[in-house]
Order: structure tokens, then C-alpha cells, then sequence
């Protein structure tokens, strides 16, 4: 465990948001360095400028693949200095990502370590493990570039859950932005123009009309969050646009293109959609079996957010989300990791390959 810590906070140190791209370049590089100077052949992608390291056992069928991500959100200079304090480790990053990253990388080592001193080759080793770097944006030139070159039976993505709660459907994502068009005049003489803010507020409000009821705080059920405005260049100016941009997640209930048409038919502005993900369902698998088998405390169920693994399901790969517990502290000021946790979790994963190594699927 003190292993695990140490390097997760050496990750934490590097200021690895994307407004500091270079940051994020070179914790990948420190991470290649790290598999090279214990002697684990490793491979650095790069796509769009996006880093990738990927450490695979053999160029072949890899059972089990640990993937995680080192780019956080943004964050005060402080946040960038782990402590420790009362079971938990603190810092950006503590639980998003980068104490996934740590516990695959120490996993491994000792996986082949072991290995190695029984005489046994590298390639029996049943775990492969990547690490990613743009999992908080999207995940597009890390996990989806990086995936299409991997073959594996099942995946653990590293990023979501709890030891006691593994993940097996996630929601979809949808961004809508709304422009609305007005008439720019002098701020002194608002009649000679048309306000597209107002415009805008109206708008929004039926958009918030297609989500009405739909409150419960432990549902399943789509969401809406109005999260950016935009609109207005002088306050002595009546605006002639105004753009509204919503954060929509879906479930497998729901018809998105209907929506979309319904919300586009509603307003009076142009609905443009930015971005549109798919959900995350598990197909479920003989390894999500053995590993409920071996953790009878840990349970199946859903979270509302969204990660790299919607990936999975376009290259085939069954595979869950799984990690520690972080008491839903991600990109907050005291994001933070309960230490037993990842002991647990790690002892849970120990357990798993090698009874995946004994008893093969």
C-alpha cells in the first residue's frame, strides 16, 4: 500500500489539466520511464497530441485490461500537493483518476515480478493495463484511439464505483445549444430592437418544460443542466444573439432523435447538437461472474455520470466500472481516496487474476 500511495501521489503532483497540455505529456512519459526502469515493455501512443501508455503482457488475446486516466480538471496550485490526513489521501486527482493508475501500474509489477522469480513468462501474466489522457474531455484521442489496437476478454475501467459497487450501465450524453436571434439596438431606445437574451429565457424554459418531474435524486430517469450562457457584447446594446448550451443525460428509455426533434420544434431559437455519446451497458461476462464470486460484498448497479468506458461497446469488449472509494468527492476542493479502499480493491484484483490464471475462462 505505501508503494501505491507513493506513486499515486508522485501522479498527483503533475498539473496534468488540460490547460496544460504539456503537463499531461509528460506524467505520461513518467509513467513510461517508470514500466521501463522496472524492466516492463510498455508501448507510448500518442493521437492528436493526446498520450497514451499502454503496458501489455504479450501482443495477444490479453484477459484482463486495467485502464484509468492522468488528465484532471482544473485546480489551485495547492490541490496539486498530496497529503495524507485521517485514511484518506487528498489531492486532484486522489480519485479521478490517479489512484487507478497507480494501483494497475504496482499491480502488474508484482503480477510479473512473481512471475519471473517462478520462471514463468511474461505473457502468462492475464492482466494488461493503459492509461489514458483525455478521459475529462471526452476521451476521444485517448481510450477510443487507444482501444481499436487492443484485443482483450474483459475490461475494468478503473474510474467510477465503489469496492462495494461495481458499474454496469451508465448514461448517455447529449449537448444542445440553443441560439436565439434578436435585433441589436442602442441600449437607450430597447424598443427599436428585439432582445434575444429574452428570447433565450424563454427558451430555456420550455427546454426545462421536457425534463418536468423528472426530480428523484436516486433515479433513472434523463437530466437536464443548463450549464453555459452566452449572449451580449456592450451593456448600452440590445443583443442581437444569445446562446443557451445544455448538459442532457439520457437513459436507454428515452428516444433522443424525438427529443431532439420535439425540443427543435418547442423554441423559437436553432438547436444545434454539439455532442452526442452513447450509453455505457455491460453485456455482462463469465469474468464479471468470477469476480462477484470472489467479492461477495460487492453488488451490480448504475451511476448517472459518464466515462471512457462507453468505448467498450464499440469494440466489443465486455467490461464494467469498478475502483475506490471517494465519497463523490471528483473535482471538488477536497477530492480525496479512502486509503483501505484501495487495499481492498487491490486484494479483490489480486485474488481475481489469479484465479483467472488458474482456472482459465
Amino acid at each position: 500500500m505505501r508503494e501505491i500511495i507513493d506513486l499515486t501521489k508522485d501522479l498527483i503532483r503533475f498539473k496534468s489539466t488540460h490547460t496544460r497540455p504539456e503537463e499531461i505529456q509528460r506524467c505520461a512519459r513518467f509513467i513510461e520511464t517508470w514500466f521501463k526502469e522496472h524492466d516492463i515493455p510498455c508501448v507510448f501512443m500518442e493521437f492528436n497530441g493526446v498520450p497514451s501508455v499502454g503496458a501489455l503482457s504479450a501482443p495477444r488475446q490479453i484477459p484482463v485490461l486495467l485502464m484509468s486516466h492522468i488528465d484532471v480538471v482544473n485546480a489551485t496550485d495547492p490541490l496539486f500537493e498530496p497529503f495524507e490526513k485521517d485514511g484518506r489521501l487528498y489531492g486532484r486527482g486522489a480519485i479521478d483518476d490517479k489512484y487507478a493508475a497507480a494501483l494497475s501500474m504496482i499491480l502488474l509489477k508484482n503480477r510479473i515480478e512473481s512471475n519471473r522469480r517462478r520462471g514463468l513468462d511474461d505473457s502468462t501474466v492475464p492482466l494488461g493495463v493503459l492509461i489514458t489522457g483525455d478521459e475529462e474531455v471526452g476521451g476521444y484521442h485517448g481510450a477510443r484511439s487507444a482501444l481499436g489496437g487492443i484485443t482483450c476478454n474483459f475490461c475494468i475501467a478503473l474510474d467510477g464505483g465503489r469496492v462495494d459497487k461495481i458499474v454496469v450501465k451508465e448514461k448517455g450524453i447529449l449537448r444542445l445549444k440553443v441560439v436565439a436571434a434578436g435585433k441589436t439596438a442602442h441600449g437607450a431606445r430597447p424598443w427599436q430592437g428585439e432582445n434575444a437574451i429574452e428570447r433565450l429565457m424563454a427558451d430555456c424554459r420550455i427546454v426545462k418544460g421536457f425534463f418536468e418531474g423528472l426530480t428523484e435524486p436516486e433515479h433513472w430517469h434523463r437530466t437536464m443542466n443548463l450549464s453555459l450562457i452566452h449572449a451580449g457584447d456592450s451593456v448600452n446594446q440590445v443583443p442581437d444573439k444569445a446562446e443557451a448550451t445544455f448538459d442532457i443525460r439520457y437513459t436507454e428509455n428515452d428516444d433522443v432523435d424525438d427529443l431532439i426533434q420535439r425540443i427543435g420544434a418547442a423554441v423559437s431559437g436553432k438547436v444545434i447538437t454539439e455532442e452526442r455519446e452513447p450509453l455505457f451497458i455491460s453485456p455482462g461476462s463469465p469474468y464479471l461472474d468470477r469476480l462477484l464470486a470472489l467479492s461477495t460484498e460487492t453488488r451490480t448497479g448504475i451511476a448517472h455520470g459518464a466515462s471512457d468506458a462507453r468505448f467498450l461497446t464499440q469494440f466489443n469488449i465486455p467490461g464494467i466500472v469498478w475502483g475506490a472509494d471517494g465519497n463523490s468527492s471528483q473535482h471538488s476542493t477536497d477530492e480525496h481516496v479512502e486509503i483501505q479502499s484501495i487495499a481492498r480493491l487491490y486484494d479483490i484484483l489480486d485474488r481475481f487474476l489469479t484465479d483467472i490464471r488458474e482456472n482459465p475462462i
